[in-house]
């Protein structure tokens, strides 16, 4: 008898993990709430560290349901649904500060290009040649073209790009305007 009383134990246990359900209605909220962060293109572009910890969350609470632990599977429902909801609320901050930023490098890129084009006629001028006029003129007509396409992806709403395409030309000004200095300023140096 004394034998068998171990077994009382044993099997309350197996009877009460055999017992124990899914947490269906936290899966299922967990997946909607991933799903919607997942459909919205905002979320993909402005806020995508944030569902990536949702999607992620989302896949290991698959892994614990698969292995039957159901008190993990909901704490990580519930974390998959909270990032989801983050995801959706970050997204239009997000969008507006990338907005901003890249109206701002559009503005200064687009006051920097009169100015270079201007140093560079002058420096054209220079009865030395100082300057590749070919090459130079190519370089500044890249950047107004990097201008252009930012401007384009800034009215398609796409502001990351028009960030980057804005910077990049905002660089390539600078650049220029940095050559046609140090070149000016040899062709102008007292020997």
């Amino acid at each position: 008898m004394k034998r068998r009383l171990w077994l009382v134990p044993a099997l309350v246990l197996l009877a009460l993990a055999s017992c124990a359900k899914p947490p269906k209605a936290e899966v299922d909220a967990a997946e909607a709430a991933v799903a919607k962060a997942e459909k919205s293109a905002d979320v993909q572009t402005y806020a995508p560290a944030e569902l990536k910890r949702a999607q992620d969350a989302l896949a290991e609470m698959r892994k614990e349901l698969a292995a039957k632990k159901y008190d993990k599977a909901k704490t990580l429902a519930l974390s998959a649904s909270e990032a989801a909801e983050a995801a959706i609320a970050a997204a239009p901050g997000n969008k507006d500060r990338a907005k901003s930023r890249a109206a701002e490098l559009i503005a200064t890129a687009k006051k920097a290009a009169p100015e270079v084009e201007k140093l560079l006629a002058a420096a054209l001028k220079l009865k030395k040649p100082v300057l590749d006029r070919s090459a130079r003129s190519a370089e500044l007509a890249a950047a107004k073209s990097k201008i252009v396409d930012a401007e384009t992806a800034f009215a398609s709403g796409e502001f990351y790009k028009a960030a980057d395409a804005a910077g990049s030309a905002e660089k390539a000004l600078a650049d220029l305007r940095s050559a046609i200095a140090q070149a000016v300023q040899s062709a102008t140096r007292k020997k």
